[in-house]
């Protein structure tokens, strides 16, 4: 069991060593009572430490101490981010100050110092800043805001009595509104012209959806045309029992040829074959008629 905790001892203190190394680059404080801490676990280190200050301190008194030295660390690193934080908000609020005299790429350069800056990201003010300044003068957020309107908040814009924040920046909001307005007069036809191509969407749909059905029905008319012949050798089955019928020698039937149109609601076909005549020679024969979808032949049209 002991040399259980001994190696639970050296792998804690190791990752407490280099926590303490990362930790540096964030806090200084902070880094170094995580390097402290480290050095207080490890085996080594500390039976250096109780020889020196003769003191042995038990099992439970040392994991207190970390205890009390991870939360110290933790304020320290918190302390320092929080004092961080203030001080790029300066830097954002002199960005913004910036803005109100209209030097906005002064602004920018600001922003983009303040950017990466933040220890807590889900904070960044520059960010929020840097995307209001880009909302600010976008066509497509000026017309969003303009049709999301209602007619008391657009007869309030026109008569410039608007006072809605749109954006927290109290310039570029004031700049927004300014822009708005200049677009108001243009609301109508967007809406119009959004309508109108909504409705072409809709009928395209529509269209779409129609010529899935056709090419579905087209497809298949035509599987079930197919399915009318062969599938050894492209005859009509029906034909050809006709034909074997009125024939002099059925058993000297052989295909040639079939050929098919389909006439809507009919379908043509066309069947070549050979057989033995009445004099015993072989001649090659030509036969048309109209069959219908369900393999029925209704009229023979000509045969030679």
């Amino acid at each position: 069991m002991k040399a259980v905790f001994t190696i639970l001892k050296w792998i804690i203190g190791i990752f407490f060593i280099f926590s303490g190394f990362g930790g540096l680059f964030l806090s200084v404080i902070s880094g170094v009572i995580f390097l402290l801490l480290g050095l207080f676990i490890l085996p080594p280190t500390y039976d250096l430490f109780a020889k020196k200050t003769n003191l042995n301190l038990s099992s439970g008194i040392k994991w207190i101490t970390v205890i009390i030295g991870c939360i110290v660390a933790g304020f320290a690193a918190g302390d320092l981010n929080a004092e961080s934080d203030k001080e790029v908000d300066l830097i954002v609020l002199k960005a913004s100050e910036l803005i109100n005299k209209g030097q906005l790429d002064s602004a920018k350069l600001y922003i983009e110092k303040a950017k990466s800056q933040y220890s807590i990201p889900s904070n960044n003010k520059a960010v929020d800043l840097e995307n209001e300044l880009n909302k600010y003068n976008s066509e497509d957020f000026i017309i969003e805001t303009l049709l999301a309107m209602s007619n008391e908040e657009l007869e309030q814009l026109t008569n410039d009595q608007l006072s809605k924040a749109y954006l927290f920046q109290k310039t570029l909001n004031k700049e927004f509104i300014a822009l708005m307005k200049a677009k108001a007069p243009e609301r109508e036809r967007i809406i119009k012209e959004i309508a109108e191509e909504k409705e072409r969407e809709r009928l395209a749909a529509e269209i779409a959806v129609e010529v899935q059905k056709m090419e579905e029905k087209t497809k298949k008319r035509k599987k079930k045309i197919h399915d009318l012949f062969s599938p050894y050798d492209g005859s009509h089955p029906a034909l050809t029992r006709l034909i074997k019928k009125n024939m002099n020698d059925p058993e000297s039937y052989s295909h040639a040829d079939t050929r098919f149109r389909d006439d809507g609601e009919t379908i043509f076909v066309i069947t070549k074959f050979r057989g033995t005549n009445a004099y015993g020679g072989v001649v090659l024969n030509t036969i048309s008629a109209r069959v219908d979808l369900d393999g029925n032949v209704l009229e023979i049209v000509s045969q030679n």
